[in-house]
């Protein structure tokens, strides 16, 4: 953030008496008045009548929300952008969100849908295409229709970045290409 920026914020800030007062993402910024948590415009009013228990930063058109312990994205305009519900969301990435519901980690899609019928013990966001997944103690990636990327299983695994994701089976670390083939 430059000097510019951070001076806009200030002045918001001080201006509207916003407790917190977030970077803009696409075009909103998230900010914290009392208890209360909403977006602004640039020019530092509310971007909605809405107020939430936490919003975050908007990614790929939403942004996810927390209302009466219960976690969801809504639209610019505050609206919910889907009816479900659940015990956690985080931001979009590669045209998908990761959801907690109950025990089970998934991915959705824009409408609150599943992206797949497969439930997990852990989903990581999606980096160039696949995701990390833990299911039973083993880690691996998926596509985002939920299909394994590769057969092998492994004791860790890291996002893919540049084309390779750091591994780890038996105790020894290694990278691999994205449809599981080790690279030495």
């Amino acid at each position: 953030m430059n000097a510019s920026s951070e001076d806009q914020l200030r002045q918001i800030r001080e201006t509207f008496g916003y407790d917190r007062v977030g970077s803009f993402s696409e075009g909103l910024a998230m900010v914290q008045k009392g208890r209360e948590w909403f977006h602004i415009r640039p020019d530092g009013q509310p971007a909605y009548q809405e107020r939430y228990d936490f919003v975050g930063s908007f990614s790929e058109g939403l942004a996810m929300v927390q209302k009466d312990k219960e976690w969801f994205h809504i639209r610019p305009d505050g609206q919910p952008a889907y009816q479900e519900r659940y015990g956690f969301v985080y931001s979009f990435s590669e045209g998908l969100a990761r959801v907690r519901k109950g025990m089970e980690w998934f991915h959705i899609r824009p409408d609150g849908q599943p992206a797949y019928q497969e439930r997990y013990d852990f989903v990581g966001s999606f980096s160039e295409g696949l995701a990390v997944v833990r299911k039973g103690g083993e880690e691996f990636h998926i596509r985002p229709d939920g299909q394994p990327a590769y057969r092998e299983r492994y004791d860790d695994v890291g996002s893919f970045s540049e084309g390779l994701a750091m591994v780890q089976k038996g105790g020894e670390w290694f990278h691999i290409r994205p449809d599981g083939t080790r690279v030495d």
